[in-house]
């Protein structure tokens, strides 16, 4: 038995090398000082590993238009399986931007970044850096996909904040909506990108460098010397710091787990101009600070809110990408490296306080009696449905087709209100169609009383 498994063995070893490669990701020695800190990198993985399964589970009963994905959503909801694995994707996510950013600070405050005896971690420190963004970006595009009322709305406000950098905030913002607001265009691209190019970014950016810094193979001499200089005691990877890894992965998950089995993953009402009209929605956790600069003097004002949405933010990345290139001081020790330690104090420090502003401001905001905001939510259900019977007393389905049904003479409305989501611009396009759309052969309805032209526009714009 025992030479028929280690023929099998050879076979597979003589035409894959699995066993060579495994055998040099074990290798090496790990710091056991802080060695507990040190295992965030697999902890990542296993949760991009989480993403990548119930990802495109989720993807088979999901619909990415705005008609259909918020039914989508609800019908996962409604099966305790699926409740689970949205749960799971929704935390993991939520997860790895902490995890994100507790690596990049575990490195920055030990110096992680730093070559020492040949031993050159630039790499990694930049790919951590860069995970950050990508991580944000990844739930960034995974919160509008259920499209409830509190997903379209932070979608403009982070459209906003790039449209209104200088000169070319027009171009970024119809780059990210994928057109002049947010509508099937902006939910279609968004989609793409988080099912498809962010998970491969966060993959790579994740498991190369780790895997590349494991396939170093044994330590040199110098390099023991150097730790032990730093007073910096040594023990094997495998099997010590490896089962450290492997615990805090699995404690991560078993977290996710029983959070997506007992807390409620956020879902709200549809996004249809009935529950948008009024509702004002307080940011994500992981942009509060952001805007909470944007609430401050003189930084509240538009021109020049991009000098800490993007001029700030683009500062810090800059000098920290800059860290292992123009950091010539050779300790590790926080006690002296007095710059780095008051940098990322007050960094850190910054931070919470913006968070904690931002939760105390944003959600007085979005709880607060919407003044002059429009009619109220029921007002507005009504003259949706009285715009739809009008819809049907003049005719319009004689030459428009909304979900299959209808004429073919004139466009097709089934998202209307995708397209021009302003109801001004709907009122005034009935009552002169040529001004808003040049050589438009649709008759004029300036005839119709005011309530009339109201109620058909909040039934256009309310088809997405």
């Amino acid at each position: 038995m025992r030479r028929l498994q280690h023929g099998i063995a050879t076979w597979i070893e003589d035409r894959t090398g699995i066993g060579y490669l495994w055998r040099r990701i074990v290798s090496g020695t790990a710091q056991k000082h802080g060695a507990w800190l040190r295992t965030t990198g697999v902890a990542c993985l296993a949760l991009i590993l989480v993403e990548c399964i119930t990802g495109p589970i989720l993807s088979v009963y999901y619909t990415p238009a705005p008609n259909a994905a918020f039914r989508t959503v609800q019908a996962i909801e409604q099966n305790s399986l699926g409740h689970f694995l949205r749960g799971l994707h929704h935390w993991s996510s939520a997860a790895l931007i902490i995890l994100a950013f507790f690596t990049v600070a575990r490195m920055f405050f030990t110096a992680d970044y730093k070559a020492t005896d040949g031993r050159r971690r630039d790499v990694v420190w930049i790919a951590a850096l860069l995970f950050v963004q990508v991580s944000l970006l990844f739930q960034l595009t995974g919160h509008l996909l259920p499209w409830d009322t509190n997903a379209v709305k932070t979608a403009d406000v982070e459209a906003g904040i790039g449209g209104n950098v200088w000169v070319f905030g027009p171009v970024i913002k119809r780059f990210i909506l994928g057109g002049a607001s947010t509508g099937s265009a902006t939910l279609a691209r968004w989609h793409g990108l988080h099912v498809g190019l962010l998970p491969l970014l966060l993959t790579a950016l994740v498991g190369l460098p780790l895997l590349a810094h494991r396939l170093r193979g044994e330590d040199t001499a110098a390099e023991v010397a150097a730790d032990k200089a730093e007073g910096f005691e040594t023990e094997p990877y495998y099997p010590f710091h490896l089962a450290r890894e492997m615990v805090v992965a699995l404690a991560v998950f078993l977290v996710i787990a029983g959070m997506a089995l007992f807390a409620k993953t956020p879902l709200e009402q549809e996004a249809v101009a009935a529950n948008l009209d009024g509702y004002t929605a307080m940011s994500e956790w992981y942009v509060l600070p952001l805007h909470a600069l944007t609430l401050v003097p003189p930084f509240n004002n538009v021109r020049l809110e991009p000098v800490v949405t993007f001029l700030l933010p683009a500062g810090i990345f800059a000098v920290l990408f800059a860290l292992p290139f123009v950091d010539r001081n050779p300790s590790h020790s926080l006690r002296r490296r007095p710059a780095a330690a008051a940098f990322g104090s007050v960094t850190v420090l910054g931070l919470a306080g913006l968070y904690l502003f931002a939760m105390l401001t944003e959600k007085q905001a979005a709880t607060a009696p919407n003044a002059g905001s429009g009619p109220p939510a029921s007002s507005v259900v009504a003259s949706v449905v009285a715009g739809q019977k009008l819809y049907q007393v003049q005719g319009c389905d004689g030459c428009h087709t909304i979900a299959g049904k209808g004429g073919k003479g004139g466009p097709d409305l089934t998202h209307a209100g995708a397209l021009h989501s302003d109801r001004i611009w709907q009122i005034d396009h009935l009552k002169k169609p040529d001004s808003k759309v040049p050589g438009s052969t649709m008759p004029p309805y300036a005839q119709l009383k005011k309530d009339d032209l109201a109620a058909l526009a909040d039934y256009l714009v309310n088809l997405k």
